[in-house]
């Protein structure tokens, strides 16, 4: 089974790392038996635990198990996936509500082409294509995931179209024994850039009750507080020939002047979270598991600070655009219910969840008065609302030759933004709604896929899943007008094969081909914009979207090739991805609204014709390396993503699709150095990728406004002495300053104390 971390490396480089390091290794015969075909033993700090446990997909998927969890600075549950291959999140404090998932070839907005699920509980948030639809990783505290699985790429019939771009599976513990767990973590970090230099400060208090049912099961109560203050993510310019422009930092690293003049508020983000999950032995071989989760979050940038000094010393923002404050505050709730057994042989898994936005309001005041300096009080409230319920059902089993699944699936999306205008941005309630948007979509699956061993080492998998898509009460509102648009339903079949050849023990060679077709969602079809100008500014720009968008439809294909030497591992897998009518943001001409025959440049989502990507992953796993407690796992990839045809606009075909880089590469090197203690020294790394579809000169730099190459190193240390775990680390130890387009955290040290007891 295809395996750890992935990457993607020339394969001169592959060949040698190939005919290294079994020299180092012990010899294949010595491995223990392929127990895939079976049931699977995870056996936690091994080469087993880290492949894929059951029958998801023969194609590349990789494990991340609790040895790997214990040696990452994980201050939330998006932190457990940090070093995993050819993927990233895109989280730019700690914090980050919205720290979006890409894998592979996705732009950081791509986010309905990620799945991720907790306990088989889906915490996608489908309801849009942007920075502020990130999965709901709030709902688990990273003491919670006792292992992650991911998938890459649409290779699995069980899952929809959104798994284009790859499958995040995140388990949880079963509950087993009473104990009380009670944790402390700080966080510091100095943030220095331009004529920022700000201290900032963080922490996290989590109590957990674990209670036994017996012996068939255990109840699990938590809560946790966190708070942290994240860097400035923007800083804002001043105009040239304003009175104290001449005090500005000029930036020309983009290949004109940026006259830095002022930073954004720092941002002080609050959570809290309540959470309750468990699982229980009904008998008859019967399993029950549920989940709840409420967070109540706030986020806080009330304090920008301007560079420039008046004539009487005092701090100003006269001639600085685009200065302001604001708050947001919202309540989620994640409730799910599973239930797994066996009728007549066959194994079944049933859930159902549900997300709910309980409440949802973010203020903001207008922008600074330039030509005064002041901030107003007047501003805008934007409500949100939304929900989404996910059912899932699957039947396995084994009839001679075959290992067969079947099952079907429900997603149903709904959301609503509206915004009004207030004379007092902190407390002021709207008189009335300026705009607003919604809809809803549907998404009905089945499927059924079947792994047949057709000789001893050959075993094929064909999979075949169909979708029903629908999407309806769609709606933009402007003032008193309003457009309603006509439901729209498509259907899909998405085939998926491999074949897999394991000519021993210790190799497999499996190559793969998979259709997927992922649908547009609510945000994409019925999200307009306003205009910024002219006689209409304020109002909805009814040329700023397109309802009628295509789905997209990819063509994915892996070949990918593991073998084990004794306790080393080695993968290298190459893939080519072809997606038709890529939904993206881009600038095109339309008909003018005031003159059809004059053309006029316009963006907005749009279906690109297509784009292609090609990509080599190579994956490194060992245990036990040179001598006894010493892990490694590392990996690179090779990304080449272009956008091959574009006839809306033709100029940007050939161009590299922008924010995925063309290498990736992550190393974790772990070392047990008594029961006492445990020491871990991580990196990530990426190259730069193009900021925008046109690939412009500005795109490819190395400062604010850019996505920018990092390489960050992260260590950390674990002590145990009696129930006592501390944990002392640093993320981005050498201070590296990196930017995707907001900046990422410098240099931040992290300590943690954790206490487990009995009763």
């Amino acid at each position: 089974m295809p395996f750890n971390y992935i990457c993607r490396a020339p394969l001169g480089v592959s060949a040698l790392l190939l005919v290294s390091f079994p020299a180092l290794a012990e010899d294949p015969a010595e491995t223990p038996a392929d127990e895939s075909s079976g049931p699977t033993i995870v056996v936690t700090g091994t080469l087993d635990s880290r492949d894929l446990q059951s029958l998801e997909t023969p194609a590349l998927g990789i494990a991340i198990d609790a040895d790997q969890i214990r040696a990452i600075n994980a201050i939330n549950s998006e932190d457990v996936i940090r070093y995993a291959p050819n993927l990233i999140v895109r989280k730019r404090y700690v914090g980050d509500a919205n720290a979006t998932l890409s894998f592979r070839n996705m732009h950081t907005t791509q986010t309905p082409r990620a799945l991720v699920t907790v306990d088989g509980f889906l915490i996608s948030d489908f309801l849009g294509a942007d920075f502020d639809t990130a999965p709901k990783w709030a709902v688990l505290s990273p003491t919670d995931i006792a292992r992650a699985e991911i998938i890459y790429g649409p290779t699995s019939a069980r899952y929809s179209g959104n798994s284009l771009g790859g499958v995040l599976r995140l388990e949880t513990a079963p509950v087993r024994e009473n104990a009380i767990r009670l944790g402390a973590q700080g966080l510091y970090q100095n943030y220095r850039y331009y004529d920022t230099d700000e201290d900032l400060f963080g922490y996290a208090l989590d109590g957990q009750a674990d209670v036994a049912l017996g012996s068939r099961g255990g109840v699990s109560v938590a809560y946790r507080h966190f708070e942290n203050q994240g860097q400035p993510m923007q800083w804002r310019t001043v105009a040239p020939g304003t009175p104290y422009a001449g005090q500005a930092i000029v930036d020309d690293a983009l290949g004109f002047p940026l006259r830095i003049a002022a930073q954004d508020s720092v941002v002080d983000s609050v959570e809290d979270q309540i959470r309750v999950r468990g699982n229980y032995d009904l008998g008859g071989g019967w399993e029950a598991r549920g989940l709840a989760a409420l967070l109540l979050d706030a986020e806080d940038t009330t304090d920008p600070r301007s560079f420039l000094r008046d004539g009487a010393g005092n701090p100003t923002f006269v001639g600085i655009a685009g200065v302001t404050r604001g708050q947001t505050r919202s309540d989620e709730l994640l409730t799910g219910l599973g239930l797994s057994g066996e009728v007549s042989g066959w194994s079944i898994d049933l859930t159902a969840s549900r997300f709910e936005l309980l409440k949802d309001r973010g203020r903001q005041s207008d922008g600074v008065d330039v030509v005064t300096g002041i901030i107003p009080d007047s501003g805008i409230v934007t409500d949100k609302d939304a929900h989404w319920t996910s059912l899932e059902a699957s039947a396995e089993r084994s009839f001679g030759p075959h290992r067969f699944a079947l099952g079907a699936s429900y997603a149903g999306y709904a959301g609503e933004n509206r915004t009004g205008a207030v004379t007092d941005w902190r407390g002021g309630v709207p008189a009335s709604i300026r705009n607003s948007s919604g809809g809803e979509t549907r998404l009905m699956g089945v499927f059924a896929q079947d792994a047949i061993a057709l000789t001893p080492m050959i075993e094929a998998t064909l999979g075949l899943r169909y979708e029903s898509w629908r999407a309806s009460d769609g709606f933009l509102s402007n003032g008193g007008t309003r457009v309603d648009y006509a439901s729209r339903s498509h259907d899909a079949l998405s085939p998926k094969i491999a074949l897999t050849f394991r000519p021993d023990d210790a190799t497999e060679l499996v190559a793969s081909a998979a259709w997927a077709t992922r649908f547009p969602t609510i945000g994409e079809l019925y999200q307009a914009s306003l205009i910024s100008y002219g006689p209409n500014v304020g109002q909805i720009d009814l040329d700023g979207f397109d309802p009628d968008l295509k789905p997209e439809r990819g063509f994915d294909l892996q070949l990918t090739g593991s073998r084990r030497f004794g306790n080393v591992k080695l993968t290298l897998s190459g893939f080519r991805q072809a997606v038709d009518d890529t939904l993206f943001g881009q600038t095109i001409l339309v008909p003018s609204p005031t003159d059809p025959d004059v053309p006029v440049s316009q963006s907005l989502i749009t279906n690109i014709a297509e784009v292609e990507t090609y990509g080599v992953d190579f994956i490194v796993a060992a245990e036990d390396l040179f001598i006894p407690g010493l892990s490694f796992d590392g990996n690179v990839s090779w990304i080449d993503a272009k956008i091959t045809d574009n006839p809306l606009n033709p100029t940007l075909e050939g161009n590299r699709f922008p924010r995925v880089p063309e290498w990736r590469a992550n190393a974790s090197l772990r070392y047990a150095v008594s029961p006492m203690l445990d020491l871990a020294a991580n990196v990530r790394h990426q190259s730069t990728p193009e900021r925008n579809l046109e690939n412009s000169a500005s795109s490819r730099c190395d400062t604010y406004y850019c996505v920018s190459p990092f390489t960050f190193v992260d260590l950390k240390s674990s002590i145990h002495f009696g129930r006592f775990d501390l944990d002392l680390g640093v993320d981005n130890l050498l201070d590296e300053k990196a930017f995707v387009f907001h900046p990422y955290p410098g240099r931040t040290f992290v300590a943690s104390l954790r206490w487990k007891g009995g009763f």
